[in-house]
């Protein structure tokens, strides 16, 4: 049993809200059916948004609908690098199909789908990250004319943020410049230079249309490795003085299974930030997760490998997350979710509970562990999520610290982590420092393989100290709700 230890009136700030999601929730914007890899493919009749309110989905970024957001996607014959063939049927969803056409008449738009993905996420009191650019798409030249598109940047933050052609007054927050333009040849082919000055170009025409809104990139793909879009990016941005609002950087844990490794490239992003003078800068997180390669992680380990790594977040230098993907946690009815849903369904709770609590008792291993009291004092939560790296991802690699795609692309790896587990199979909770004499009730909702978010114990406890020991093996994820009761003969305490 692991011992842990939770100080009632030890609050160390505010719990903060990662509950970052890619995918928006309405039909018709999902990961295509025939796209298997990674397992995020989803019928596109599904809307997702009842699960997403169960979540508190609070963030969306718009990337891979493939079409809607899109400003001018082309899909269709030759197939995308990764070999996956996207219907050039979907080629009339974009925004912007014709790019020879003029960007100042409302004609030239074809703005529907994209309202209706931007109001899935609006619907769900959720704010986006518009991404302005392609989902992968079989022609990955640069735009031809970079201020043509960036005056159709300029009227789609109008469209959506000022009203322009019967649009809307949304207030979207974040705009973030392309995808991955680092990631060999699968979204950008041209160079860095053309990737900075086409960065500027839209930042400003975002700006023009509204002061007001964030613009941010590069969307790295490969934080950890040394490239153009590194430190040229900034030293670019920095000379020109271009708007840089939020810094975007996608990780994946592959190849070492790590909940840790978005603390640790967090923390490199933020020094690099803050060396080239970007100490204001944001550093969004806004692709993350782990296994991309068959075979894929059952759910249960995943749903832990998720919780475990936002709760590690939560004292990153990360200002935004967002997970790659939710809208297929949700079921096909988009209202029952899978163990990794439960998993974010759990951390959505959290939120009720935002005063943060000191804990001891957790590690860096794969036990982690928050807590949080409500604004009244009379309920706290824990949660408890018990992740444990599999022994083949334990300890360093026989080969170099690199994921190569052969002909594609190559991404520097973290060092891979020795890591020993004991005290893992459960915990012995105390929270001290309660009200002496009111009673107490304590549930224990548990995520596991046969459980889903299910009431797994209750108990009553009156006095300043309540207990809770439980069973608790890898993988699995437990909230514990402790509320304040009933005074005996009714009435509250």
């Amino acid at each position: 049993m692991r011992p842990v230890a939770v100080d009632a009136r030890a609050t160390i700030g505010a719990l903060r809200s990662l509950q970052g999601v890619n995918g928006a929730p309405a039909p018709g914007m999902h990961k295509p059916p025939g796209f298997t890899f990674g397992g995020w493919n989803m019928p596109q009749d599904v809307n997702a948004a009842k699960g997403y309110r169960m979540a508190h989905i609070d963030l969306v970024r718009t990337h891979d609908a493939y079409g809607p957001g899109d400003i001018d996607a082309q899909f269709g014959a030759p197939p995308s690098p990764n070999g996956f063939d996207v219907s050039s049927a979907r080629n009339g969803l974009d925004i912007y199909p014709d790019l020879t056409a003029d960007p100042d008449n409302p004609q030239s738009y074809h703005f529907g789908p994209t309202d209706r993905l931007v109001a899935s996420i609006v619907g769900i009191g959720a704010q986006a990250i518009f991404r302005l650019g392609r989902s992968e798409t079989s022609d990955v030249a640069p735009p031809k004319d970079f201020d043509r598109y960036a005056s159709v940047v300029e009227h789609i933050v109008l469209h959506y943020n000022r009203g322009w052609a019967h649009g809307y007054r949304y207030g979207l927050r974040y705009w973030e410049v392309w995808n991955e333009p680092d990631l060999g040849k699968l979204f950008w082919g041209g160079t860095p230079q053309q990737f900075y000055e086409l960065y500027e170009k839209l930042a400003r025409a975002v700006k023009r249309a509204d002061p007001t809104a964030l613009v941010g990139g590069p969307t790295l793909a490969k934080p950890n490795d040394d490239s153009p879009y590194q430190d040229g990016f900034l030293e670019f941005v920095r000379a020109r003085h271009v708007p840089l609002d939020f810094y975007s950087w996608h990780w994946y844990a592959t190849d070492s299974d790590d909940p840790l490794d978005f603390v640790r490239i967090a923390r490199s992003v933020r020094a690099r930030l803050d060396r080239f003078g970007f100490e204001r800068t944001l550093s969004v997180l806004d692709e993350w997760n782990y296994g991309l390669v068959y075979p894929l992680p059952s759910d249960m380990q995943r749903a832990a490998f998720v919780a475990t790594s936002l709760i590690y977040m939560e004292h990153a230098p990360v200002d935004l997350a967002a997970l790659y993907r939710a809208d297929n946690l949700f079921g096909l009815d988009g209202a029952t979710p899978n163990r990794t849903g439960d998993a974010l369904i759990a951390l959505g709770r959290m939120q009720q509970t935002p005063l943060e609590l000191r804990v001891e008792g957790a590690d860096t291993c794969g036990f982690a562990v928050e807590a949080g009291r409500s604004a009244d004092g009379r309920t706290i939560q824990v949660l408890l999520s018990n992740y444990q790296i599999p022994a083949r991802y334990a300890g360093p690699r026989t080969g170099r610290n690199a994921l190569i795609v052969p002909h594609q692309f190559e991404v520097a790896l973290l060092d891979r982590r020795r890591v020993a587990y004991g005290e893992n199979r459960g915990y012995d909770l105390t929270v001290t420092h309660l009200t002496p004499g009111r009673r107490y009730t304590i549930e224990r909702y548990r995520v596991s393989a046969a459980q889903g978010l299910e009431l797994a114990g209750r108990a009553v406890q009156r006095g300043g100290t309540v207990r809770v020991r439980a069973a608790l093996a890898p993988p699995a994820i437990e909230l514990v709700v402790i509320e304040a009761g009933e005074r005996p003969g009714g009435g509250r305490q």
